[in-house]
């Protein structure tokens, strides 16, 4: 009879020990093979993307149409950067004396961010200089425009709640190096229209009604 329990407790330890050796086994094989499936299908996702974005993050390019022209910008988040399903962030740098001309946006609020200070800002019926690190809020449907007044470079950080305006500024954006081909006014108007982007006609005045001016 002793021996035969020992006989059946020898089984049981020999059955649990194939157990726990399989089980360890197969913890292993998910450990080395989970991380290349969660990434394979990150990449392969629509769906948003967690980033940590440094300076020099983004899509680089270059306005080739509009009062810009020839500036660079990145686009950091959008639908095709990150796969975001409501922002639309772009940095760019203002020059000396350059100027963001009077424009507005009827689906999204922006918020317009200035890394340096020195930059003359007009928004809506308000008019003030810019320190560094100021946040300009930008309601829907709000005139704004930003001029450099300093000697320095002035760097800017573009905020929008929703998507749209970024469908315009890739359709006039190219990659550095690439040739700047111009647009036709036509074209400009109809590319701004779709993207929700108002911007005023100078042949009308310097300014849009209600804007805070000089």
């Amino acid at each position: 009879m002793g021996s035969m329990m020992r006989s059946v407790s020898l089984t049981l330890s020999l059955t649990a020990a194939m157990i726990m050796i399989m089980a360890l086994l197969g913890a292993r094989e998910l450990y080395h093979t989970a991380p290349a499936s969660a990434n394979a299908t990150e990449q392969g996702s629509k769906s948003p993307v967690p980033m940590i974005l440094q300076k020099s993050d983004g899509d680089r390019l270059v306005h080739r149409a509009g009062p810009l022209r020839g500036v660079p910008f990145t686009v950091k988040v959008d639908g095709l950067f990150g796969k975001s399903e409501d922002f639309f962030v772009f940095a760019e740098t203002l020059a000396p004396r350059e100027t963001i001309p009077f424009h507005k946006h009827e689906n999204a609020e922006e918020l317009l961010i200035f890394q340096e200070p020195g930059a003359e800002v007009m928004v809506g019926g308000k008019r003030g200089l810019a320190g560094g690190q100021t946040i300009v809020f930008i309601p829907r449907d709000t005139w704004i425009s930003a001029t450099n007044t300093t000697r320095n470079d002035i760097h800017t950080l573009a905020v929008f709640s929703r998507h749209g305006f970024e469908s315009y500024m890739r359709a006039i954006g190219v990659k550095p190096g690439e040739p700047l081909n111009p647009l036709n006014l036509t074209e400009l108007t109809r590319l701004r229209t779709a993207a929700h982007a108002i911007y005023w006609n100078t042949a009308n005045g310097p300014y849009p009604p209600g804007v805070a001016h000089p």
